[in-house]
């Protein structure tokens, strides 16, 4: 790395122009490291030495071996074959040493002239030089002063394992200083040579293995399926798979909306890196992209991984992008059909309740057995019947098991789908056998086979005592209309006759009384004959056969209310009339009266306090112009009936004033209005008053045009 920082000129270790310019020029011109040895031995022996050897250490095995020689037999090499552990041996205390030294073998021959080769320069390696630092190990061993560790011999800024050898040449009595100074230089520029090469190789190694780990690297990215991205630290694409490219490369005749696209997925890849760089939320995030070819939205989740250098200097990205359409639809309907399983368990859930609950106040037995005959399910009255942890040893309550399982296992493997039968079973909280019906039915599963049998056991006594006492309520309805009918009959016999001397009284009277008193005498005489006619009907036990004629029903309603006017006023009572325009309706006057009079003073009657009393008439036409009815209602503002009694109101004998009524209005009302063929309808709300609508059905007459 080139800088502007002075250096201070290496020091040479020894003279250049003691190396000879040939001697020089061949080592400069070996290529390879292994070239170095041969051409050192024979410019060792130019110089005038008989024998050269070099001794090189095996970092793997631990061994010091000949690798190259000049003029040695093999036999004469094996002498120097050592272990590198072998500390008390000449040759390895020479490795050790960083300067030359003589050796004198133990085998007895002349002596060696010994020089250690290890890796060693005065510049740093690359990696060193880079990253300026100071523990580089050629920097390490050129100044090594000290005894050398074979176990260091490795570069902590390249991680290159060096290497170590030894100079091996044989020296006699006549060999000078001056043929030992030409021998160092010499070694000392073959060792230059040989770091430099050596240093080289090393980098050209490395370079292999690393196109050798790019090219599996780009295999293994082209063989994923998934868009794979390696970006820079500025979120640059270095390098993608070709499944990447189908969303960030522009593809060859593609039309311009495919090109925006493109663009748009690149400009959205490169957003979503920098959020999660400057967020630093987290290693995925969804993105949305388009697909060139197919021209649809793709939902990836990008998975993120920074990488970085040996200074922990982050420098780029490595996605992988998984298409997560089809599993994100999948998520969101398995939470869709979750959602829908809780709210069925929920639903579920509550019906079992409800069911529960249901079963538990059914007021009858309940047993739910399973398709083998046995027993799930008993509410509380069942458990009572067929046994508890208290009663299990009641003999009576084992018999009425045994007569229950006789039943389930008859039904359960019948071929009929209900049964109705009879089963007498002893009663534990009256002590007494009671007459139970039980009505069975059966549930299948979807396969058709039987799950679960239903029994329910009603109690026939509790029946039979309600129809005792509808009997008994119906035998004193008898009684009743039979005194009503004694008491009818007692009447017409004992009142017609005081009635008919009324009569000639009046008849008498006819045209003698003063002209002023004529109103009053035909108020006598009209309710005198209505007397004579309610008689005669006999309270409603007897029909009433007087021809009908037609009448004008306002007229009946101010007749009425001009008779009840003063105890309405008495009693506080507002009247509030609507009379409509109405046709003649065909019926009896009288009854109408009647009707009306129940029913103002029972209106009367509910309104202690006071309060408003409407009676309102309209028609009602149909869409034909020939039928059409009349309507009356009566409403008022009292006490209103209460939700019990509007069921039964209209019977006989049923009255909300206790002893001061005798509970035949209503009954009468409902009787003139059928005979006269209308409906009555009521609404009433207790506290807030009653509401009569009473509707007559007329037919009109249409006139007929005279024949021309």
């Amino acid at each position: 790395m080139a800088t502007p920082q002075l250096r201070p000129k290496s020091k040479v270790f020894v003279s250049r122009d003691s190396v000879s310019e040939s001697a020089a020029l061949r080592l400069l011109s070996a290529e390879r490291p292994e070239e170095i040895f041969p051409i050192l031995l024979e410019e060792i022996v130019k110089l005038g030495f008989s024998r050269a050897m070099i001794l090189e250490v095996d970092f793997e095995t631990g061994e010091v071996k000949p690798t190259a020689s000049l003029n040695c037999d093999n036999s004469f090499l094996t002498k120097f074959r050592t272990s590198l552990w072998a500390s008390e041996n000449p040759i390895v205390s020479a490795l050790q040493n960083p300067n030359p030294a003589i050796l004198h073998p133990d085998n007895g021959s002349s002596p060696w002239y010994a020089y250690p080769m290890i890796y060693r320069s005065s510049s740093r390696c690359w990696e060193a030089e880079r990253e300026r630092r100071q523990d580089c190990l050629a920097i390490q061993n050129a100044r090594i002063t000290r005894k050398m560790q074979f176990e260091d011999q490795v570069c902590a800024a390249c991680g290159m394992q060096a290497y170590a050898t030894l100079v091996l040449a044989q020296v006699h009595k006549n060999t000078s200083e001056a043929h030992l100074e030409q021998l160092r230089a010499l070694a000392a520029r073959a060792n230059g040579y040989l770091s430099r090469l050596f240093k080289v190789e090393h980098y050209y190694n490395r370079m292999r293995d690393m196109e050798v780990t790019i090219a599996r690297l780009q295999a293994v990215m082209q063989s994923m399926a998934d868009p794979v991205i390696l970006t820079d630290s500025q979120h640059r694409v270095i390098t993608q798979n070709k499944a990447a490219e189908r969303f960030f490369r522009v593809p060859e005749g593609v039309s311009e909306g495919g090109k925006r696209a493109v663009e748009l997925n690149n400009l959205l890849f490169s957003a979503a890196l920098s959020s999660m760089v400057v967020s630093a939320s987290g290693a995925s995030r969804d993105l949305t992209l388009v697909d060139v070819m197919e021209g649809e939205e793709v939902l990836f989740e990008a998975v993120s991984a920074p990488t970085f250098s040996k200074e922990t200097v982050r420098t780029g990205m490595v996605t992988v992008m998984r298409d997560v359409t089809d599993l994100r639809r999948a998520d969101e309907e398995v939470r869709a059909n979750l959602e829908k399983l809780r709210t069925a368990e929920e639903i579920v859930s509550q019906d079992r309740d409800r069911l529960n609950l249901v079963i538990e106040n059914v007021g009858d037995p309940i047993i739910v057995a399973d398709n083998s005959a046995k027993i799930v399910l008993l509410d509380p009255m069942a458990k009572d019947l067929f046994g508890s942890v208290e009663t299990s040893k009641d003999p009576q309550v084992v018999k009425n098991q045994a007569k229950l399982d006789a039943y389930l296992n008859s039904f359960t493997f019948s071929f009929s789908d209900k049964e109705n039968r009879t089963l007498y079973l002893h009663n534990p909280t009256s002590r007494t056998d009671t007459e139970y019906a039980a009505r069975s039915g059966k549930i299948y599963d979807a396969r058709g086979q039987v799950a679960y049998t239903v029994t329910v056991l009603r109690d026939f006594s509790a029946w039979k005592k309600l129809e005792q006492l509808q009997l008994e309520r119906r035998m004193l309805e008898m009684e009743k209309f039979a005194a009503t009918g004694r008491l009818a009959g007692t009447i017409a016999h004992e009142i017609n006759n005081p009635l008919e001397a009324m009569k000639n009284a009046i008849h008498l009277l006819a045209g003698k009384l003063d002209p002023q008193l004529n109103p009053i005498f035909e108020v006598l005489r009209t309710e005198n004959d209505r007397v004579t006619r309610i008689v005669r009907q006999m309270l409603g036990l007897y029909r009433y056969t007087a021809p009908l004629g037609n009448f004008d029903l306002n007229s009946v309603v101010e007749d009425t209310l001009a008779l009840f006017a003063r105890p309405l006023e008495k009693s506080g009572v507002q009247i509030n009339k609507t009379l409509g325009k109405l046709p003649p309706i065909k019926g009896s006057a009288d009854q109408f009266r009647q009707l009306l009079s129940n029913l103002v003073v029972n209106a009367k009657d509910s309104m202690k306090a006071g309060g408003k009393l409407l009676i309102e008439t309209s028609e009602i036409r149909a869409l034909d112009g020939l039928h059409s009815s009349l309507r009356l209602v009566v409403a008022d503002t009292g006490s209103g009936i209460p939700g019990e009694l509007q069921k039964s109101m209209f019977e006989p004998f049923i009255s909300t004033k206790s002893e001061k009524g005798t509970g035949l209005g209503l009954w009468i009302v409902k009787g003139i209005v059928e005979n006269h063929g209308g409906r009555i309808r009521v609404r009433s709300t207790v506290g807030r008053g009653t509401v009569f609508k009473l509707t007559f059905p007329i037919v009109r007459q249409v006139p007929i045009a005279p024949l021309k």
